[in-house]
């Protein structure tokens, strides 16, 4: 503190002057601080009822997401039993599940994981790390993983069978069979222009052979007779010379 009344007059009035100058710097700024912390009372409540509003509709999804998401993870469950069985007996290993992504749906999927090789380990099935009769492999494996848990009047594989050597061709052709002739099942229907000699069919399948060309008229008659397909395709072979 100043140590005379003179001293202490003049710290009096510099400090006046100072907050004299302070104060009056601005003359709106009394206002502007009002208007914000107005503006600041006023955000606060709408995020508190969007945050309120979030907290419901979120609680609302789980509950939703409750009913469909158990049953959906049972169903891949079922065919990933079924398809893991079925690979086994052609491949190494094989399984299904389902690709949860928490609160976004749209990125919910299937994956699907093989492996072909003792030595490899599970890869997603991709273009990338399977050759096309690899896919095509896993691919009728997994229909035939849904043919219990689908409801439909047919299904149509349209040459599946291409690409692949003779030994999965036959394993897979065994597993198509033996799935789609099972009691109550929807009809199947395979089309490739070949099969392998000497498959093993049951009595719930039917061969359809598609012929067509300006020659099939008089191989016709001889096949609705009842002749062997070896004098056919005799007649077939003179009608082309």
């Amino acid at each position: 503190m100043p140590s005379t009344i003179e001293e202490l007059d003049a710290a009096i009035q510099d400090t006046i002057s100072q907050a004299n100058s302070i104060l009056f710097l601005n003359h709106n700024v009394l206002e502007e601080y009002e208007a914000r912390r107005k503006k600041i009372e006023s955000l606060s409540k709408s995020q508190e009822m969007e945050e309120e509003k979030l907290s419901n509709l979120t609680n609302e999804i789980n509950a939703l997401k409750e009913r469909w998401l158990p049953t959906l993870r049972s169903l891949v469950s079922q065919i990933n039993q079924t398809f893991s069985r079925n690979f086994q007996e052609m491949a190494v290993a094989g399984e299904v599940s389902l690709d949860e992504h928490d609160m976004d749906f749209d990125k919910y999927g299937i994956l699907i994981k093989v492996k072909f090789r003792e030595t490899g380990l599970l890869q997603v099935l991709s273009a990338h790390h399977q050759s096309g009769g690899e896919r095509s492999v896993s691919t009728i494996l997994y229909l035939v993983s849904l043919q219990d848990l689908t409801n439909c009047p047919f299904r149509v594989v349209d040459e599946i069978n291409q690409g692949m050597d003779p030994i999965n061709e036959r394993k897979m052709f065994q597993q198509l069979v033996r799935a789609a002739s099972q009691p109550n099942t929807p009809q199947c229907f395979l089309l490739t222009p070949k099969l392998l000699p000497n498959l093993e069919y049951s009595e719930a399948c039917s061969i359809l052979t598609v012929m067509n060309g300006p020659w099939i008229e008089q191989p016709s008659k001889v096949w609705s007779g009842g002749e062997c397909w070896r004098s056919i395709m005799g007649l077939t072979s003179i009608a082309a010379d």
